[in-house]
């Protein structure tokens, strides 16, 4: 009675257990054809997959050129590495040599490779052709086009400081993969550089000149890096430093055909003592005798300066736009004197201008009002760059001035430059 009560269940049991196992056998079934597809590939090329894979596999990017790193298992067997690009048309075949057992370290270069991104293939091989699974490794490897790219830390200023020196004031570092800079420059013929760290914000360079040319170059060590990379040079050219000619230095010099005539103490000299108020003003003798105009007056500033600009007075304590003092000038430059100072064939005739450069050649214009501030102001004249560094300055006054007078007031001059 108890076997036909019990023989539904029984029953029961046997066709779950029926369908379980078929369930089994399909998903292995199923499994068994994704590995083969997932491994056709490798069937296809005849072998068996026999060989152990490589293992800790990296790869340095350096300037058209690889470093590979790799591990082999202990397998005694493994002869051979074969890398792959370009898929697999470009290949080489690094030898296996064990002079020990266990795990094998292996490396190689790989040179002359175009600037590109790749994917490398790594497999072992033995010495009866059979191979293991392809390892991967992308490697992106520079060249020209991303050198390019690196630019370099950024100057705020360069500033040339008053004993000569220029200071370089720097940015802050703007990428983690920089390593430094380099500044190179030239003095005297010999190429010359300087390293600058980046924890350094001020670099100052002695020796060199205004219109120097130095070059900045930034040195990288990108992540994965076989090697630093070098930005493309940047040049900058060395300013100037405007600052007034030191009076201090200046001292007068007498050439043939100078006006050397002086009222009551008041002598060239006076026109750099920092007073454009009589009694501290130059002043001829009225009609002296042998000068006339153009009235010639010259000086050494006792340093060699590329002038950019100079500011002149007249006689400050007299009613504007009258009097003694010039309304038609010019100055001229030299760095050095090319004939004896009392040479009358070249300083009295314009010889001597064909050995100077022309810095100015003024009017100085009365203004329709506000004549006493303007008289009071002085006048300021830009000097061009072409006219180079000098040393002697002469200023000719020519007729008529403001009275229509023979004779020559001049307050004050400063002069401007680099030097």
């Amino acid at each position: 009675m108890d076997k036909h009560i019990h023989l539904p269940i029984v029953m029961s049991i046997r066709k779950i257990c029926l369908i379980v196992l078929s369930s089994v056998i399909l998903l292995t079934m199923i499994k068994c054809d994704d590995m083969n597809s997932i491994h056709e590939k490798y069937y296809d090329w005849g072998e068996d997959i026999y060989t152990g894979v490589v293992d800790s596999l990296k790869a340095f990017s350096g300037y058209e050129k690889i470093r590979f790193t790799w591990e082999l298992n202990a397998d005694p067997r493994i002869t051979k590495t074969v890398i792959y690009w370009n898929q697999r048309a470009d290949s080489i075949v690094v030898d296996v040599k064990r002079t020990q057992s266990g795990r094998l370290q292996l490396a190689y270069d790989l040179a002359d490779i175009e600037e590109d991104s790749y994917v490398f293939e790594f497999i072992t091989r033995d010495n009866e052709g059979h191979f293991s699974l392809p390892v991967e490794v992308p490697v992106d490897v520079y060249g020209p086009l991303s050198q390019q790219t690196l630019r370099n830390r950024g100057i705020v200023s360069i500033t040339k400081q008053t004993d000569g020196s220029m200071l370089i004031t720097w940015e802050d570092i703007a990428y983690p993969t920089i390593q430094y800079v380099t500044v190179y420059y030239e003095i005297d013929g010999d190429e010359l550089s300087t390293q600058v760290e980046n924890s350094e914000s001020q670099t100052i360079l002695n020796g060199l000149n205004t219109g120097d040319i130095i070059k900045v170059v930034t040195t990288y060590f990108p992540e994965n890096a076989l090697e630093t990379l070098d930005s493309p040079a940047r040049e900058y050219t060395l300013p100037k430093l405007e600052r007034e000619i030191n009076k201090a230095n200046f001292s007068m010099v007498v050439l043939a055909g100078d006006n050397t005539s002086v009222n009551n103490n008041r002598p060239l000299s006076k026109i750099w003592d920092g007073s454009a108020t009589n009694p501290n003003i130059l002043h001829t003798v009225e009609n002296a005798a042998g000068f006339n105009f153009p009235h010639h007056f010259t000086f050494d500033m006792g340093v060699l300066a590329e002038i950019s600009r100079f500011r002149i007075w007249a006689r400050a304590d007299v009613t504007a736009f009258t009097g003694h003092s010039p309304r038609y000038f010019e100055i001229w430059g030299t760095n050095e004197l090319q004939k004896a100072v009392g040479d009358n064939t070249y300083w009295v005739t314009d010889d001597w201008k064909a050995d100077w450069v022309l810095m100015g050649d003024h009017e100085i214009i009365k203004p329709t009002a506000n004549e006493s501030a303007v008289w009071a102001a002085g006048w300021e004249y830009d000097v061009s760059e072409s006219a180079g560094k000098v040393r002697y300055i002469r200023l000719v006054i020519n007729s008529p001035n403001w009275q229509g007078s023979n004779c020559v007031n001049i307050g004050e001059i400063t002069l401007w430059g680099d030097y």
